[in-house]
């Protein structure tokens, strides 16, 4: 075969494995209302969702929550379940405090008590948006589950958990957990999430034990899209999920979520409209066989172990103990040495050249990293404050590109001197030398480098004995390399945007060592090509739209009255040209919460003064105790009624303990992140009442900063919220909202 239909073959096989791999994560077509009365319905979900749930937000204690909790509780309720309803005041780890209210659904003489698979999806949303997917379609989805298991015969019981307050801290977890009465029994928990629209469902996160439970899952999983680099990439961001208070909590449990759309995410865009019928019906149908699956489940089995996983084209999983994953990669090794013994005997190869195959290896991922970076930085200087791109295929082939690009360049000066066995050597060495680094560090991640290390060690060796030609091996390798590179290469931008192109670059350089010794001799004119296209591909990607109104802008708006000293503010943290002009804010952030330091800054513009009643604060005089403490009462109201307060504060004295209406915030747990600057502490309470008891050790005052915040903004407003819907921008998370600050000391 030519060079040049080398070259054509390899990438040929490349790109249908990339198109088989999207085919394959394609959107099945919903059941419909007819479907059999034993299987998810996405058709009946979302009947269900329009039913129970309302196009608009309805946040922790607004009136809007309340009506969908009724609503929810009588569906449950006309399938015949008995429902629960658990009104506590529950706190997080973090110290965001609020009353709840769980329903908590079991069948008819399902009393608790043995092990039980709890199904959990929450039912409140952002103040922003209407949470239609996050979480309407959970809860919908759960309802839906709930109808086709009801008739079932199940060695464990299921229990069905319609939390609240998730949004507000993953409160109607925490007092789920913290109710023993209610939650002693719940043994494996699985949890309906969205962080987005539309998109394939995957399983992103386990229990940190999943040596027993993932054999459950390879024999059930319809569909998988799942893999342990998911579940280990997942537990080093700081995002939680319900689903981390029941790991804290020692429960074991699997999380579902599909990610795509992510600029609707948290956003009036997350709404009725927006639901993707395909996306609920492949989570439905995963999330129902794992309720079964595990329901039939010996959950005793539960024990320390991990594993390591990943699909196949979303067809099968493949796993082993990630205690294997060294002996592994240690005969992978074994196999590279014996390729190295004789492919020096046969004269195929030489130490020299192997040095300069591992060289080239390491070379490629530098080039990648360095190209990746330039890229991505470019690209952010044409789209700042760009989430997500409604256009990102130009960057993310541009990635793809430069990556290809690195590896095709390392190879082609290394095979100048070396042959294609010893390149090949040299890759295998260092594939396998650095799984074995990550199956120490990242056991989660390892698959990547260990699955195609192995392959190129066994061809490696086979060369030295057997005919196997230099094509079969490269084209063997590259759909080793492919299957476990391409899946994050595919969905990178949906799960991390701009973030994930250095890593894409980098995915792809890997690949590209697979098959790169043997078109070596057209990489001097597909290198630069590459690269050529990189650059046409990053000028396009300069020049399309970065926002679109499917992909906004996000930009929510805050008024903030001081009322100590009655200066107001417009503060905004990105604000658009359109906003800038209708008010005169300064060009640079400024520290607007001190208590979150570098993270606290917002641009700020002077604003209308409002007549707006500052909140109440009473300060208790500290009661000391017997071992040295001493303990400050405050007691809080919003005047205004406003559905939030917050008091953070500064002293020298040690803050040793709260309780927020007699609730002591759960420890926190290892993974817990503070987001708080040195010396600050901070307390929020979803309630417009609460009690604080701040316990103190050492001698000192404390300067704090109290404030309640209601939804929406003063009609003084008016010229900026034109001047954001001008530039295409909407409000996200907690929304536009009105703050006042009042300072106190004690």
């Amino acid at each position: 075969m030519t060079p040049r239909g080398k070259a054509v073959l390899v990438f040929a096989v490349l790109a249908a494995l990339a198109g088989l791999e999207t085919c394959r994560r394609s959107s099945p077509e919903p059941a419909l209302e007819g479907a059999p009365a034993d299987q998810f319905s996405a058709t009946r979900a979302i009947a269900t969702l329009h039913a129970v749930s309302v196009d608009a937000p309805h946040p922790l204690g607004t009136p809007a929550h309340d009506t969908i909790k009724g609503r929810i509780a009588q569906a449950l309720r006309a399938l015949d379940y008995t429902v629960d309803v658990q009104h506590t005041f529950a706190c997080n780890a973090a110290a965001t405090c609020g009353d709840v209210d769980n329903l908590i659904a079991r069948r008819p003489g399902q009393a608790p008590g043995g092990k039980a698979v709890v199904v959990a999806a929450h039912y409140d949303s952002v103040p922003a948006g209407p949470g239609a997917s996050d979480d309407g379609t959970g809860v919908a989805s759960v309802l839906e589950i709930a109808r086709a298991i009801r008739h079932d015969t199940l060695a464990h019981p299921v229990v069905f958990l319609i939390d609240d307050g998730e949004e507000a801290g993953l409160l109607g977890a925490e007092g789920f957990v913290a109710d023993a009465a209610r939650s002693g029994d719940a043994a494996f928990i699985i949890n309906l999430e969205a962080r987005g629209t539309t998109g394939m469902p995957s399983l992103f996160e386990t229990s940190r034990e999943q040596r027993w439970l993932v054999p459950v899952v390879a024999r059930a999983l319809p569909h998988p899209v799942t893999t342990s680099l998911f579940a280990t990439i997942y537990d080093q961001l700081p995002n939680d999920t319900d689903l981390t208070v029941f790991k804290r909590a020692g429960r074991a449990g699997i999380n579902f979520a599909y990610i795509g759309g992510g600029t609707q995410y948290h956003t009036p865009l997350d709404s009725f409209a927006n639901v993707d019928p395909g996306s609920v019906q492949w989570r439905g149908d995963q999330a129902l066989a794992m309720v079964r699956a595990f329901a039939a489940a010996d959950l005793d089995e539960a024990a320390p172990g991990g594993a390591v996983w990943f699909d196949v084209l979303a067809a099968f999983l493949v796993w082993w103990p990630a205690g294997w994953t060294v002996l592994i990669t240690a005969l992978a090794l074994a196999l590279v040495g014996v390729a190295l013994v004789g492919g020096v005997r046969r004269g195929r190869l030489t130490l020299a050249g192997v040095a300069l195959g591992l060289a080239s290896f390491v070379g490629a991922v530098l080039g990648a990293v360095v190209l990746g970076v330039v890229l991505t930085r470019l690209l952010g200087l044409a789209s700042p404050g760009a989430l997500f791109e409604p256009h990102p295929a130009p960057r993310v082939a541009a990635a793809w590109l430069v990556g290809i690009a690195a590896a095709l360049g390392a190879a082609a000066l290394a095979r100048r001197r070396a042959s294609f066995d010893a390149v090949f050597v040299g890759h295998a060495v260092a594939w396998n030398g650095l799984g074995l680094a990550l199956a120490v560090i990242l056991p989660g991640a390892s698959y990547l480098l260990v699955v195609p290390g192995l392959v190129m060690a066994v061809l490696a060796a086979a060369r030295t004995v057997l005919p196997v030609g230099e094509t079969a091996a490269a084209l063997a390798s590259l759909v080793a390399a492919a299957i476990v590179c391409l899946q994050f290469a595919l969905i990178g931008h949906d799960a991390l945007g701009d973030a994930s192109l250095t890593a894409s670059a980098v995915l792809l350089a890997l690949i590209t060592t697979a098959f790169a010794p043997l078109v070596w001799d057209t990489a001097p004119r597909l290198a630069p090509g590459c690269l050529a296209l990189a650059v046409v591909l990053g000028v396009v990607a300069m020049l399309v739209p970065h926002h679109s109104a499917t992909h906004p802008r996000h930009q929510p708006l805050a008024y903030v009255v001081d009322s100590d000293t009655g200066a107001a503010r417009w503060q905004v943290d990105a604000p658009s040209a359109e906003v800038r002009a209708a008010a005169q804010f300064e060009p640079a952030a400024h520290s607007v919460a001190p208590w979150f330091g570098a993270r606290g800054t917002s641009h700020v513009a002077p604003a209308p003064a409002e007549p707006i009643t500052p909140p109440q604060v009473t300060v208790t005089p500290a009661v000391p105790a017997a071992d040295g403490t001493r303990v400050v009462t405050l007691d809080l109201a919003s005047a205004r009624h406003a559905p939030r307060l917050t008091i953070a504060w500064h002293s020298d004295a040690e803050t040793t303990a709260l309780r927020i209406n007699g609730t002591a915030p759960p420890p926190r747990p290892a993974r817990f992140r503070a987001f708080l600057a040195p010396g600050w502490n901070r307390i929020a309470i979803r309630g417009s009442t609460a009690r604080v008891e701040i316990t103190l050790r050492g001698a000192g005052t404390a300067e704090a900063i109290v404030t309640d915040t209601s939804f929406g903004l003063p009609a003084s407003a008016a010229a900026l919220i034109r001047a954001r819907d001008a530039s295409g921008a909407v409000p996200v998370h907690d929304g536009d909202v009105t703050i006042v600050e009042r300072h106190v000391r004690w």
